[in-house]
Parts: C-alpha cells; structure tokens; sequence
C-alpha cells in the first residue's frame, strides 16, 4: 500500500513484484525512493548527521506531507491507467496454479491501492489477501516446507547421534581452508574446482591424464570466472587471486599434500578404485579427505582400494551438474565413514555455497535411484502407447515440463541434454542389453520383466547419443536456437512405430494427469522404499535434493510432500496396486510397505516421521546413515 504512493504503480511493479532492486542512485532519486544521496567525501557518521539534523527541522505539517498513509496513488507518468499497468504485469507472471498464486495475490494488493478509497481499507484488503494465503494456500504450505526442509537437511541433524572423532585437516577445512585436489577435468570436475575457487580454497590442483583434457578444463574455469566478472558477481580483485590459486597437472603424485581430495572421472568402477589405490600410497595427510563424486557406484567399493584406516576419511560427494551451478551435493556415508568426516563434507558443502543432504550408499543413492522409474517408464509409455496417431516424445516432456506438472524440463529433453549415452552404459554394465550380434537378452534381464529396446537402438544403431551429436530423441539443428531448440525427428517417430507395434494399446493418447501418474507415481514410490531401507532419514532430504537437483517445481513442495498433499496417500496406494495389476513386470509399480502403514495409519509420510512412527520401529530396516 505505501510504496505505490511513494512512487507510483509503474515502479511498484517493478520492485514488488520483479524484484528489481538495482536501480542507480539517480533512478532512486528521480522517482522518490530517495531523499538524497551522500557525496563521495561523506563518511557514514557525517551523513547521518547531516540527515538527522535536517529531519529535526520539519515542521509538523511537513512531516504529514511526507506519511504515505496520508498520500493516494500518482497517475503514471506515460499516461497509462493504473489499472492497465497491472492488467500488463499479470500476462507476465506465471498462472495461479502454476507457482504464480502469491505474484497474483501480490498485483491484488497493489490494484488495492488505488482502487480502494483510503490508506485503512487498503490495508485491510491486504491483511485478508495474505490471510487467505497463509491458511488457504498449497503452494505457500509447499514453500514454508522447502525453507525449513533445507535447514534441516543441512544443519547435520543426521549427525548429532555420531560419534565424531577430531581431526586437525578437518578443523581447517571448516573455516574455509586447505588445499583442494580434483580429479577429471571434464564437465564435472571443473565445475568443482570452481566452486571451491570461488570460496576462497585453495590451490586447487586440477589433474587429468589427457593433456588437451586438461588444458579445456583450465581454459573453462578462467573463462567463467572472468564472466562473472563481466557480469558484476565477482570484483575484479578478487578474480585474480582466485585464478592464482588454479594449478594443474597431469600427474596424480602433485596432489600429495591435499587435504581434500575429489575424484570426478567417468563411472567405471575398475578406474575409480585404480585412483583410491594411488592416493593411498600418496597422499601424505591421513586424516585428508578422499571423497568420490560417483553418481551411483559403491561407496564402500571404492573405500575398499584404502587402507583401514583410510577408510573412515572416504565419503560420497555426489555434485549435479553443471557443478558450480547446481545447488546439491549428495553426501553418500560408506560404512566405515565416520560422523566426523560427515560434518566436515557438510561444513565444507556449505562454506561453498551448496546445500548438502546425508544419504546412504545404495545404487544411485537417491537422486538417481528414484530417478530410474522416472526415466525408465516415460520410454516404456512410448512403446505402450506410441505409434501412429498414438502418444509422442513431446507428449510426455510437455505433460512433465514447466508447462505441466511444473518440472524444469521433461524426462526426454533431459536425456538429450546429458547424453543418451549414459544411461546406455550404465544398461550395459548392469546386464540389461541385448547382443545386438546374436539378438541374445542381456544376462540380468529376468523374465517377465518389463523393458523396451527402444532407447538402446536408438544409441546403438543411429547414434542418437542426444545435443551432443545434434539428435537424440529429439533432433536439433545448429542454426535453430544455438543448436539447443527440440525440434520433432520423424526417425524417432519411424523408431516408435517399430518398437510399439506388436503393443495393445498402440496408437492411443493419454492425457496429462495420465502421463503424471504413470510417471511421477513409481518415482515417489521408490522415495517411500528409500525411507524404509533408511538410505534418507527424513522426506524432506528427498524434496531438497528432487528440488535442487532435479528441477522438482517448489510450488508442489517436492515428491513426498507432493505425494502427501496434492496426491493424497490412499490415492496414490489405490492407483500403484492398479498399475502393478496391468504392468507386474515393473517392479517399481509395487508399493512400498511404508506407504501402506501409513494408509493403514491414516496419516501423511512428514506426519509419519514427525510423530515419531519411524524412529520407534514401524519401519524395520536398520538406518544405514
């Protein structure tokens, strides 16, 4: 109500509702957020002074002039009608069931104050705005969720009952010191270096066993840390002195004196072992942190190539990529790893600004391993229903997208983005695939199991490994949007006709909640087998790391929240039963044991775990945090 007094509805806008708060001091001063401006010979005391003294001056009626409560609304100063500049704003902002409910509610406030006629009944259809928000609202519950979720993920709250033992490396790491080593300068590992740069650790030594490898990740780290100077997020200062702290090299012996190492190579279990073995012998400092970036591999594998007593310094530090970016890290505890070590990779995750959340070593931890439904269903939905006149690629990423349930982008895009060669190699070291020499099924595909060959042909025999090679599921040219726009592929479509046509329902659409449930349903509950399996403690971890990891929309809170309070337990229980009936070959449909004690107990998975339920033994499995 005061600020559209203060400087009209144009710039209301502008600062309540798109948050821009950057103007000059000229900007301020032009449009009256600003009294005055100090010279640059003032000091702070001086100014103050300055200003105190002038205030003591005004007279009463001086005084009444500048209460805004005592002002109404200017008329804008291009001409256009108050009302037409919010009517503008609103075909701006997302709609209300889409995220967008409080920045509708926000323009509400802002129309209130020109259209109602006085200071007090603006100020009171704003208290029942907010009001209708703060009881009424999904959205807003799924927000205030998230602000304490992340909190709590990251405050050690999984720590407190471990018995930590002190370390000399770790107490400095916790103030933001120590030298950091990286190894891998792909994509991965140079978005680490840089997020450790950008805190102030350092040298960072960067070692790949490619030269030219090596001289890209270097290239790339200088590169982006002289963009952000460019664009104003770091002074140019400091910039220099981080690209001093910058070593590499292409042999592992110059890590020696690290105190924290990590290991970012491709995931091959043989090659990441071969690497713990070297920095064993090593590196010098034996309470030096090893930790392995791995996205899905054993932890407690790879500790394996330490010497015991190495062991309980080896953790899981699973960043997302693009690293700097990317708010996660999964912290993955080995079964050795001690709750001292734990505490230093979440002091450590914090100090460069990543928000960490302790999970436990299974295949895939969390992230990935809900994610495996997610992905594996959405391709088996294209050879179900795909084929002429029938569901599409664009179908599912459009029901899933930013314009559907609200992810940042849809399952197949996503592929494309990573490289559908990923998921290919990690089928194939599973034993999923077929030989494509002798048509025989891989060794650990068992009978009865529900699987398409589509998003292995489409790897094998066309190449379609994604952006990278300019096709995947979708194709995309260089001249069209950077060579990043989607744009349809008839292959794919020939390819779906082939690997739907012996499928019933063949040729059909489904609609999008059809799409959602089918897809979203046996991820949230593979969420609910990871709680019982105690490989995350709380469902909140598994919001923040599906909301910061994964592009999980906030306003929906994240899976189990969603699952609890969008969804609703029995009918998601009622739907899983039904689609393990139609489907019993995707052992994802099965539901949870967890999540039907909660149905039988009537309450929501955060209830569950609030009340205490968990930690009293309704889930059986021993925590493996």
């Amino acid at each position: 109500q005061r600020l559209p007094r203060l400087c009209g509805v144009r710039h209301a806008l502008d600062v309540i509702v798109r948050g821009r708060i950057n103007g000059t001091a000229s900007e301020g001063l032009k449009f009256g957020f600003l009294d005055g401006v100090a010279s640059e010979d003032e000091g702070i005391l001086e100014v103050a002074l300055r200003w105190a003294s002038w205030a003591s001056t005004l007279s009463p009626e001086k005084l009444d002039s500048r209460r805004l409560c005592l002002k109404t609304v200017p008329n804008d100063e291009e001409g256009m009608d108050n009302s037409d500049l919010c009517d503008f704003a609103l075909q701006s902002v997302p709609p209300k069931d889409m995220g967008g409910e409080s920045v509708h509610a926000t323009i509400e406030a802002i129309r209130a104050s020109f259209e109602l006629s006085s200071f007090q009944k603006g100020m009171e259809a704003e208290k029942n705005i907010f009001n209708d928000l703060l009881y009424h609202s999904l959205a807003g519950r799924a927000y205030r969720h998230i602000f304490f979720a992340e909190r709590s993920s990251s405050s050690g709250r999984q720590l407190s009952k471990m018995k930590s033992a002190p370390s000399v490396v770790g107490s400095q790491l916790k103030k933001g010191k120590g030298a950091i080593g990286v190894i891998g300068a792909g994509t991965m590992g140079r978005g680490i270096a840089i997020s450790f740069l950008r805190a102030g650790f350092g040298p960072v030594t960067l070692v790949d066993v490619n030269p030219k490898g090596l001289d890209a990740g270097i290239k790339y780290i200088q590169t982006t840390i002289h963009g952000e100077v460019k664009k104003g997020r770091i002074p140019g200062s400091k910039a220099k002195g981080i690209l001093n702290h910058v070593k590499s090299s292409s042999d592992i012996s110059y890590l020696a004196d690290c105190d924290l190492v990590v290991e970012a190579v491709f995931e091959n279990l043989k090659v990441k072992k071969e690497i713990f073995t070297k920095l064993n012998n090593l590196v010098v400092k034996k309470d030096a942190l090893l930790l392995s970036n791995t996205s899905s591999l054993d932890v407690d594998v790879i500790a394996s190539s330490l010497s015991p007593e190495r062991r309980q310094y080896c953790a899981g530090m699973h960043f997302f990529s693009p690293a700097h970016i990317m708010k996660l890290v999964e912290v993955v505890r080995g079964q050795a790893t001690s709750g001292a070590t734990l505490e230093i990779i979440c002091a450590v995750t914090k100090r460069i600004k990543k928000v960490p959340v302790v999970v436990g070593n299974c295949d895939g931890f969390v992230g990935n391993r809900m994610m495996h439904p997610y992905t594996s269903e959405s391709a088996l939905l294209l050879a179900d229903y795909g084929g002429k006149g029938g569901l599409t690629i664009a179908d599912v990423d459009n029901a899933l997208g930013r314009n559907g349930h609200g992810m940042a982008i849809g399952p197949f895009l996503v592929s494309d983005i990573a490289g559908n060669d990923i998921g290919y190699n990690i089928r194939r070291e599973k034993g999923l695939l077929s030989d494509h020499r002798t048509g025989q099924v891989g060794p650990n595909r068992k009978n009865g199991m529900r699987y398409t060959e589509l998003a292995d042909e489409m790897v094998e025999k066309w190449g379609r490994v994604g952006q990278k090679a300019q096709k995947g599921w979708y194709n995309y040219d260089p001249n069209v949007g950077n060579g990043r726009k989607a744009l349809p592929s008839p292959e794919m479509e020939e390819l779906i006709i082939k690997h739907s046509m012996n499928s019933p329902h063949k040729g059909t659409k489904l609609s999008k909640d059809e799409i959602i449930h089918r897809v979203l349903f046996p991820l949230v509950n593979e969420g609910f087998k990871i709680l019982e399996e105690g490989i995350a403690l709380d469902p909140s971890d598994i919001d923040i790391i599906y909301l910061y990891g994964y592009g999980w929309p906030a306003f929906k809170g994240g899976p189990m929240f969603w699952a609890d309070n969008y969804i609703g337990l029995t009918k998601l229980l009622n739907e899983l039963e039904k689609f393990h009936e139609m489907c019993p070959g995707s052992d994802y449909f099965r539901p949870s044991e967890l999540l039907k004690r909660c149905v039988d107990l009537g309450v929501g998975v955060q209830e569950y775990y609030k009340k205490g339920y968990a930690a009293s033994g309704a889930t059986t499995p021993q925590s493996k945090l």
